[in-house]
């Protein structure tokens, strides 16, 4: 059940959709169990930072973006096929930019850097 929201998640955020991307991560976190929630947590929370750098809230969108990263790095390459080290790098690049921008070095947010969250591929039998 949790590879149906962990692909509507995924989906939704590609399409640049966070508030859906939200909505489908908090789902898979509400029927997650154990170590899942932890990393269902840390997706919810990039879902959420994005969602609040949309809203040009960068301190908010900061605040998520590490609170995601500090639980999504516990999970080596992948967890459930999701590729974290793709999703750690594209959020630690956000979380670089964000700091740029409030520290005055850039004017405006790059959105060229928003990442793709993928799964990983699977090998033919």
């Amino acid at each position: 059940m949790t590879r149906t929201y962990l692909e509507k998640t995924i989906k939704a955020f590609n399409m640049r959709q966070w508030d859906a991307a939200v909505q489908h991560s908090a789902e898979g976190l509400a029927v997650s169990q154990g170590r899942d929630e932890v990393f269902w947590m840390g997706l919810n929370e990039a879902c959420e930072g994005y969602s609040l750098l949309n809203r040009k809230d960068m301190a908010g969108a900061e605040r998520q973006l590490v609170a995601s990263m500090q639980k999504l790095r516990n999970f080596g390459f992948r967890h459930n096929n999701f590729e974290v080290t793709v999703a750690l790098a594209g959020i630690r690049k956000a979380v670089e930019e964000i700091k740029a921008v409030k520290a005055r070095h850039k004017k405006v947010f790059d959105v060229s850097l928003l990442p793709q969250f993928k799964l990983a591929a699977k090998a033919d039998d």
